[in-house]
């Protein structure tokens, strides 16, 4: 994509590295919080009497505000900038974890999670606006990277953190605590982080009209970049809002739904089912199956997610030297081999195999998260990299909210062997996808001919 001069080439080494690092932090936060619940599923269960399937819904509920809410805010980052939309979304997140653990029903463990989702809605278009601005071709996979495995890091912190208090203590600590840190790391965002991505904008806007010292200290304000005057002077949008309004719209719908960026919607979408599915059960697996204790299931968790951010570390340079498709299918299809193998040797694995394998199965899919994101990238439009990615997110989020709920009923139903032999079908339809779109060309856009956007 077009990168700002303000955006990037203004940008000293120490800023640049402190706003990757700091995105990459409330990423952490937020995956640990997307993860809350699944750690404490035995403790939970046992506490309200719950089925698999009533504990899916739980992370259901809260990938369903994201769903929702994910293009919106995209736009709005896109209007105003990120970094006052993602402060306001790790505090609502953070509230909802926190409120969680003073729940006295399901149903209220339920509206928590949908509030904690509604601040989750924000993370992707806002951090990934921040990361588009602040690095070049050159470096952003690296920054992808860091970002992602900010995210898997966080999964992986899960199960220590919120498994760890919940055992030892009880499952209401655990929540509480563990959504009281993003209210402190929220008043460091706010205190330290640039708001790099309003300095782009601003400067898409008025064509580069300004350097950085006249607005400098228009950045933070309650006005919004674009209320200016019209050509003809007058400030008036009344007349024309209506009109403008739904021309926005139009165009907003004739820019999201082009062949390549569906592409992209389909794959987050079948990538997110396997991924959710692998965080939210492998406890259940383990437990179900292997007939271990919370402790042993929560470590097995544990070592499919540090395999994961173990892999993102690893995909990130892979990322900026290979094109993604190689990467993305070859990942996948061994992912899947990794999960088939789990299940063909799980009524006599031992909590060493199992946490070798499971560690396997996340190192492949952690190295092909940066090429999944260089993916999107290189298919975004220029200019409305927050919509894009709430575009792209909401296909994530389609699938997050489907894979806890569908898995967990048919777990309920049949086995949870067979809701991992389903995973890994996922995995395979998803490694299909880049495979077909590859050979039909339908990659090949507008915007692969932009500048920075070439495939990788």
């Amino acid at each position: 994509m077009e990168r700002s001069p303000i955006g990037v080439g203004r940008l000293r080494r120490d800023e640049t590295a402190y706003i990757v690092g700091a995105i990459s932090g409330a990423h952490f936060l937020s995956h640990i919080y997307l993860l809350a619940f699944p750690p404490l599923f035995p403790l939970l269960g046992s506490e309200f009497d719950l089925t698999t399937g009533e504990l899916g819904l739980l992370v259901t509920a809260i990938y369903i505000p994201t769903l929702v809410l994910q293009i919106p805010l995209g736009e709005l980052v896109d209007r105003i900038g990120a970094k006052r939309i993602l402060i306001g979304g790790l505090v609502v997140t953070s509230l909802g974890i926190t409120l969680a653990g003073a729940a006295t029903s399901y149903w209220m463990l339920l509206a928590f999670a949908l509030l904690s989702g509604v601040g989750q809605s924000v993370f992707h278009p806002a951090d990934y606006a921040f990361l588009e601005s602040v690095t070049t071709e050159s470096n952003q996979g690296k920054a992808f990277s860091l970002h992602t495995f900010g995210g898997f890091a966080g999964f992986a912190a899960a199960p220590m953190l919120l498994g760890g208090i919940g055992i030892r203590y009880d499952w209401q600590l655990a929540l509480f605590v563990t959504g009281s840190l993003g209210f402190l790391y929220a008043a460091v965002l706010a205190l330290t982080a640039a708001p790099v991505y309003r300095r782009q904008i601003h400067t898409r806007e008025t064509n580069g009209g300004r350097d950085d010292g006249e607005f400098a200290s228009e950045l933070e304000t309650e006005n919004p970049i674009n209320e200016r005057t019209t050509e003809s002077g007058s400030s008036e949008p009344g007349d024309t809002e209506s009109t403008t309004s739904g021309s926005t719209l139009r165009q907003t719908a004739a820019q999201l739904l082009q062949p390549r960026l569906l592409v992209v919607f389909v794959f987050y979408l079948l990538s997110m089912m396997a991924i959710v599915a692998l965080q939210s059960f492998t406890t259940v697996f383990a437990v179900d199956s292997l007939g271990f204790d919370d402790a042993s299931a929560n470590n097995v968790l544990t070592a499919y997610l540090v395999g994961t951010a173990v892999g993102v570390i690893a995909g990130g340079p892979l990322a900026d030297r290979v094109p993604f498709q190689p990467v993305l299918v070859g990942a996948f299809a061994i992912a899947a081999v990794g999960t088939v193998g789990a299940v063909a040797v799980a009524p006599n694995m031992s909590f060493v195999v199992a946490a070798v394998i499971f560690a396997f199965v996340g190192v492949a899919i952690g190295i092909a998260l940066p090429s999944r994101d260089t993916f999107a990238t290189t298919m975004a439009e220029a200019g409305s990299t927050g919509k894009s990615f709430g575009f792209f997110f909401t296909g994530l989020s389609l699938g997050a909210v489907l894979s806890p709920a569908l898995l967990g009923a048919l777990i309920d139903v049949t086995s949870v062997l067979v809701a991992f032999l389903v995973v890994a079908g996922i995995l395979l339809v998803a490694a299909s996808v880049i495979v077909v779109v590859s050979v039909l060309g339908v990659l090949e856009g507008p915007s692969n001919d932009r500048e920075d956007a070439s495939p990788r």
